[in-house]
């Protein structure tokens, strides 16, 4: 006797949210997306999966893969938040603490190059990582979890007359070195519309 067995709709999708490799790979796409009021084009590497933004200052929210079944996935956001450069740059040091207590900063490397007459800022930062999701401006005493050898790679677009915008990954190191060359073509592929 054969049994029938079917999924409820909504089961059938959270399975693929949980484990994304039931889908076929060869179905997934590059994301094209627009920041500043649709003048500035980025595509997204095929293997990121768009995500609903965990924070209402995120604009776009994606999980990229990770390396081990054990790992955690990256995390990678994109914003225009206030503040200057050097500012941001400083809050991103300050997410991270360095197992010798050195500091940050002196761990950091930092770039700078020029796409489509706009000025990249490249960032990147190793360390532990202070994950302070859940906790925020409502909840400034939760503790953040410490998560060892973590590494995030921050872009802040500077643009000509149109806000700076800034994108991150985040996740653990060995993730984060197999994103970063295509988080790097998909920053040097940008385009300004005229």
């Amino acid at each position: 006797m054969r049994l029938n067995v079917s999924l409820p709709v909504w089961l059938f999708g959270a399975l693929i949210a949980i484990f994304p490799s039931l889908t076929n790979a060869q179905d997934a796409k590059p994301t094209d997306m627009e920041l500043a009021d649709g003048k500035i084009k980025l595509v997204a590497p095929a293997e990121w999966i768009k995500v609903q933004p965990k924070s209402n200052i995120v604009q776009f929210e994606f999980t990229a893969p990770k390396v081990e079944d054990k790992a955690q996935a990256a995390r990678v956001t994109f914003t225009a938040s206030g503040g200057t450069i050097e500012q941001n740059i400083e809050r991103w040091y300050g997410q991270f603490e360095q197992a010798d207590k050195s500091a940050t900063k002196d761990k950091a490397k930092i770039e700078k190059f020029d796409v489509d007459g706009q000025t990249i800022h490249w960032v990147d930062i190793p360390g532990t990582f202070k994950d302070t999701m859940g906790a925020g401006p409502f909840a400034p005493s939760k503790a953040p979890t410490l998560r060892e050898n973590y590494r995030m790679l921050g872009a802040i677009i500077e643009t000509k007359g149109m806000g700076n915008h800034y994108v991150k990954i985040t996740g653990p190191a060995d993730t984060v070195e197999k994103l970063a060359e295509g988080f790097k073509k998909m920053l040097k592929d940008l385009k300004v519309k005229s």
